[in-house]
């Protein structure tokens, strides 16, 4: 996507060629020009994945559809220290290797140069970067995969549940037996997890992603964000049937929280006249006509609606950082939040706010991935407790918000932790342009 430095709407710079199987365009790093840009074109078919040549200049369907770089990661122009040519850094099977690249012409050429070996990765990305004044910074490891990790409430490990994976999102479900989750394997696709068995079943087909499984009341039903706008679609669990469409348009939509009765779906987009992210509404019954929960000239993260629909919690940048709000919330108004209250329940940052199934506690991450926890009164009147630290979350392995959960009882937290609990190193090279010259 293309967006003035100043703000605005946002417009596609490229988009997906399904002919070819593409998943996702992503990691754009611009050349000098200021006009032109590699980035690495994602797809099911091995011999199209890689770096591409993009051009702000050009309509999206008309981008160069040749491949100039076969990788799996996104690649880095750097730019030479001396008169010469660029030089184009990627990663191959660990190997960290540079190939002169002509940034006038857009043409690599020579063969590619070995400057560092054990380079992680995580999801499209390489763990490197790289300057023209000689420095080089780089994070050993394999691949940064997460692993579902049970945590009780003092942050001690409790057991594992599935396989090692790059995990997006989870969601446990209402009655406690699944978790849907977003793996990206090729392309991110739902799973269910059985929890009493760790068996895990596939649950969205085809080249869309799927992400941000989020559950109905009653455990039967799922609403996720799947194709190029990640459009809202709804599937049974107990079904093989293709997934119901239930709301489609340009800007990209991430269900957030199930109305307790079953009537609503609160979802986060993004606002084109504004660039700030807001909190919207559909309605899953009658004309199913969406409406704005959020939309002001903040950024509104994350929300979720308590147990008993009186309350939505939600994370807002209002006061110059993302922290936990909760506000009144009617569906019988069916326009808008209350004005009749609004507090602010974190104290130093927060975000990814959920709900005890109770509704008499609220769990959210410190901006140092503190599990902290509120308790909450809210009768007569809305009242929180100061914020208490609950234990060190895991590192984060995921791109979007609700990468943990909690079960029913507050006992116990699912994360996306690190499969890996030793942490890799960082090394820094200086001169590392040395190397080429050998």
């Amino acid at each position: 996507m293309r967006v003035a430095a100043k703000g605005g709407s946002a417009f596609p710079l490229t988009v997906l060629d399904s002919s070819r199987g593409e998943i996702h365009h992503v990691i754009p790093s611009f050349l000098p020009d200021g006009r032109h840009f590699v980035y690495l074109r994602a797809s099911n078919k091995s011999e199209d994945y890689g770096i591409y040549i993009g051009s702000l200049d050009t309509k999206p369907e008309e981008q160069d559809s040749r491949l100039m770089l076969g990788t799996r990661f996104g690649a880095s122009f750097v730019p030479s220290s001396d008169a010469g040519p660029g030089h184009l850094l990627f990663v191959r099977e660990g190997k960290l290797l540079s190939q002169p690249f002509d940034a006038r012409r857009l043409e690599l050429s020579g063969v590619p140069v070995l400057v560092a070996e054990h380079i992680g990765t995580f999801l499209d990305g390489a763990l490197f970067s790289a300057s023209a004044n000689g420095i080089l910074v780089y994070k050993s490891g394999g691949s940064q995969e997460g692993q579902l990790t049970w945590f009780d409430q003092r942050g001690r490990r409790l057991g594992r549940v599935g396989e090692p994976g790059a995990y997006l999102t989870l969601a446990l479900s209402p009655d406690g037996t699944r978790v849907a989750v977003s793996r990206l394997a090729q392309n991110p696709a739902l799973w269910l997890i059985d929890l009493s068995r760790g068996a895990a079943t596939r649950f969205t087909f085809g080249s869309s992603p799927a992400v941000c499984g989020t559950w109905s009341p009653d455990s039967s039903r799922i609403i996720f964000a799947s194709g190029s706008t990640f459009d809202l679609y709804q599937k049974a669990v107990s079904t093989v049937k293709d997934p119901e469409p239930l709301l489609k348009s340009s800007d990209a939509k991430y269900p957030m929280s199930w109305s307790p009765d079953g009537r609503f779906l609160l979802y986060r987009t993004s606002n084109p006249k504004t660039g700030k992210r807001d909190l919207w509404m559909l309605p899953l019954e009658g004309e199913k006509t969406p409406f704005p929960l959020l939309s002001t000239d903040f950024n509104h993260g994350t929300g979720q609606l308590s147990p008993d629909g009186r309350w939505v919690a939600y994370t807002s940048d209002e006061s110059g950082r993302d922290e936990v709000y909760v506000r009144t919330f009617s569906t019988e108004s069916s326009t808008t939040v209350s004005d009749e209250g609004k507090w602010l329940v974190s104290t130093a940052g927060g975000g990814e706010p959920r709900w005890s199934r109770d509704g008499k506690r609220l769990y959210y991450l410190a901006p140092d991935r503190k599990m902290m926890a509120v308790e909450l009164t809210t009768n007569p009147g809305f009242v929180a407790s100061l914020p208490k630290a609950l234990f060190q979350a895991p590192q984060r392995t995921a791109t979007l918000p609700y990468a943990w959960d909690v079960t029913s009882d507050g006992k116990r937290f699912l994360f996306s932790a690190p499969a890996d609990q030793t942490e890799a190193p960082f090394t820094v090279v200086l001169n590392w342009q040395a190397a080429l010259r050998k």
